[in-house]
């Protein structure tokens, strides 16, 4: 056996034995695997992509979650929150589009949730006409685009109430109650807290501007 015959079979079996690592690798489950929920209520479409954690013999908020810092409502890769047209969280107006979700976790007293437009772009198209909310049109301001305006937009930060049960919830999920099919209920339960905040759809304002555009 020539020794570029073995030094070639070396090199086949160190490459084989690199594949089946990174494959076992790739096929393995992963610790926090990803999720998603998603409901239609009235005219839109609310959806929650997510990571799923798991609590694996540990204390979650407080200890791994800590209280008073900025928490990423999941796992891996950033919780988003979509929706398919206009609706309104907290008392604020919010355009469709994809929106990173974070939390403030809170010991005592309210939790803080910031949702974050990640992209007007993202919005249909058929929402920037006008008789919609106009982007980029209401942005305008003599000749140049409103910054500050644009970055309200782009953002909403608010308090909820959380609440708290004897149940050990094992891994993070969210959930979209639809309600009366006007307002929708998101949920986020883990360990044992419960995180929850309406969901105004406008159903009625929708199909007014609907409405208009059939006369």
């Amino acid at each position: 056996m020539t020794k570029k015959l073995i030094i070639l079979i070396l090199f086949s079996v160190f490459s084989f034995n690199t594949f089946a690592q990174r494959a076992t690798q790739y096929l393995s489950p992963v610790p926090s695997p990803q999720s998603f929920v998603s409901q239609n209520v009235g005219m839109t479409k609310i959806t929650v992509s997510y990571s799923s954690p798991g609590m694996k013999g540990r204390k979650i908020f407080g200890e791994l979650v800590p209280y008073g810092k900025e928490w990423r409502a999941g796992a891996n890769s950033p919780t988003m929150l979509s929706f398919s047209t206009d609706v309104t969280v907290a008392g604020k107006t919010l355009r469709a589009g994809n929106y990173v979700v974070r939390m403030i976790p809170n010991k005592e007293g309210n939790w803080i949730i910031k949702l974050n437009l990640t992209n007007l772009e993202d919005r249909p198209p058929r929402l920037w006409k006008e008789g919609a909310v106009g982007f980029p049109y209401d942005y305008y301001k003599d000749g140049k685009v409103d910054m500050k305006k644009y970055k309200e937009d782009m953002s909403h930060s608010f308090e909820v109430e959380p609440f708290s049960w004897e149940a050990g919830i094992e891994r993070l999920f969210y959930r979209i109650d639809p309600n009366d099919n006007k307002v929708a209920i998101v949920s986020m339960l883990w360990e044992n807290m419960i995180i929850r905040f309406e969901v105004d759809t406008m159903t009625d304002e929708h199909l007014e501007r609907f409405a208009k555009t059939l006369e």
